[in-house]
């Protein structure tokens, strides 16, 4: 039985607040770090790691410029594209082994919610009318189709070893094996999160987060319409779908230290140890950024088939292969 049973409504607004409270306030730090590092690694100053913060405060004290083509959808869409991006976040399990949202969605509700707010997000980018933003669109929606089989594939083959899709039954069967969960399988099913996790977030190769060259732009070409608190809700959707990928990867793949109970000492050891492992990941990524070249757009397929092929590979291991 969970340690939570008896005390779930309790447990949900905790958890609720709590990691809207952690990740909320932690995703654009995060983003930050990857640019401070990012700059560092070549030989630059780079702007302050605060400065994304700064950025979200400049957009909401902005009045708003809409295309003249604009129809609601460019009124409603960053709210929503925010509204499913933090839905998402709230599946995950991350400081405890217990999603704020546990039973309300698995790993599949997770990926379509994802889904969902890319769909948004590409429908506002061509009502507003722009050649970039159909542009990014269709480049993102393009990746995307290549992106979700091997994120759906990588997530599946951690849940094999669960027996469970729920995300929360997850962490706690890896963090009760311990050590002994670390292997082929899981190996290559996480080695096929990592490569799909940089795709979802738009980091190189596949797509570069810092360019202003409208040519290679993806997301930010879906966004280049948005001004004022609509952009802000766009880059803070942004800002919590980077980690959220990341938290998803330590629940699904590296969950040991996570909280088993709502003890203050248990959820301050698992707050501690997500931090670490957040930034972390973050270094690998502003590493990726820094060394990496962009990939040509007609090269993503292979790079993107690469990561199904290790999903596979992970799920034939999971099958075949004893442990």
């Amino acid at each position: 039985m969970s340690a939570f049973a008896g005390a779930e409504p309790v447990a949900s607004v905790v958890l609720v607040g709590l990691q809207v409270a952690l990740l909320g306030g932690l995703a654009p730090l995060l983003s930050g770090t990857i640019r401070k590092t990012k700059a560092r690694l070549q030989s630059r100053r780079g702007a302050s790691v605060w400065q994304p913060y700064r950025d979200l405060r400049t957009c909401w004290a902005k009045s708003t410029v809409e295309s003249s083509t604009a129809s609601p959808v460019q009124r409603f869409a960053p709210p929503l594209v925010l509204g499913a991006v933090s839905a998402a976040v709230l599946l995950v399990p991350t400081v405890a082994m217990r999603a704020p949202l546990a039973g309300w969605g698995d790993l599949l509700a997770l990926v379509g919610l994802l889904a969902t707010a890319r769909f948004i997000l590409a429908l506002a980018a061509l009502d507003a009318g722009g050649a970039f933003g159909g542009m990014g669109s269709s480049r993102d929606v393009a990746i995307a189709a290549l992106i979700e089989p091997g994120l759906v594939l990588a997530l599946v083959g951690a849940a094999v070893a669960a027996g469970s899709t729920d995300l929360g039954a997850m962490a706690s069967s890896g963090a009760a094996r311990g050590v002994d969960l670390l292997t082929p399988a899981h190996l290559l099913a996480a080695a096929a999160f990592v490569l799909i996790a940089v795709a979802e977030s738009g980091h190189l190769p596949v797509d570069n987060p810092d360019t202003h060259l409208e040519l290679t732009m993806v997301h930010e070409g879906m966004i280049l319409e948005a001004s004022g608190r609509r952009l802000g809700l766009l880059l803070l959707a942004a800002h919590l779908r980077q980690v959220l990928l990341l938290a998803l990867f330590v629940a699904a793949f590296a969950p040991w230290g996570m909280a088993a109970d709502l003890s203050a000492a248990g959820l301050a050891i698992g707050a501690a140890l997500l931090l670490v492992k957040l930034l972390l990941a973050a270094q690998g990524l502003a590493v990726l950024d820094a060394m990496v070249p962009k990939l040509r757009i007609l090269r993503l397929p292979d790079y993107l088939g690469l990561a199904s092929a290790l999903a596979v590979a992970g799920l034939a291991a999971r099958i075949w292969l004893p442990g």
